[in-house]
């Protein structure tokens, strides 16, 4: 299992820089390299970054947090039913501040890392949210590290050789490493499934008043 440390030695012996260790000068580079690295794929739903948690409407309320640790929702669940997710324009078009339509959960959107449920819920409903978590760049060791190992120190690396390094040749080999092992993580996160509840289900009956 690699460590953060351990992926930061790799990429200075691959790419024979020693400035980029601790004191040098391309130190802050390879910092940033790698959490840059991390966070062009932190969006994207792999097997090792799956993550489920509760959350509970407030009454009178039409936005509520995200769980603790969940970077992004892709499936929000009422009395074990995913809820239609729709653009969020398409809730703010049916809201009137004046009147708002008050009920239980029956479409969502994303807003700015919440959810945004239509109608304004009527009481604290219980909700499951299933998504990506937010696993970040880590102190030590993470799923980044280890289960994307080669993912992160190919992206790292052409970071570097397109920034600082300008180094065409390293910036190639790089790349065509990245996208092997982008390849193999999602074909292994085809092969373990979905682990999220399906969205093509109808919404509960409680709540198909407002669906329309």
């Amino acid at each position: 299992m690699a460590t953060l440390d351990q992926l930061y030695a790799r990429i200075i012996l691959d790419t024979n820089r020693d400035d980029m260790g601790p004191g040098g000068e391309l130190e802050q580079a390879l910092i940033d390299a790698v959490a840059d690295a991390i966070e062009r794929h932190a969006g994207e739903l792999f097997w090792f970054n799956r993550a489920s948690g509760a959350a509970a409407t407030v009454p009178g309320t039409a936005t509520l947090a995200l769980p603790a640790g969940m970077r992004i929702a892709r499936v929000v669940t009422w009395l074990g039913a995913p809820l239609p997710k729709v653009p969020l324009e398409t809730i703010q078009a049916a809201e009137d501040p004046a009147a708002p339509v008050v009920g239980p959960p029956a479409l969502w959107a994303e807003d700015e890392g919440l959810i945004h449920l239509h109608p304004v819920p009527d009481a604290a409903h219980a909700l499951a949210v299933h998504g990506i978590a937010e696993l970040g760049v880590p102190a030590t060791a993470n799923a980044w590290t280890e289960a994307a190992y080669n993912l992160i120190l190919n992206e790292a690396k052409a970071l570097l050789c397109r920034g600082p390094l300008r180094d065409v040749e390293g910036l190639q080999l790089a790349m065509g490493g990245r996208d092997e092992a982008l390849t193999r993580l999602r074909r292994e996160t085809r092969r373990r499934g979905d682990a999220a509840p399906r969205t093509d289900l109808p919404a509960p009956a409680a709540a198909n008043i407002v669906a329309g």
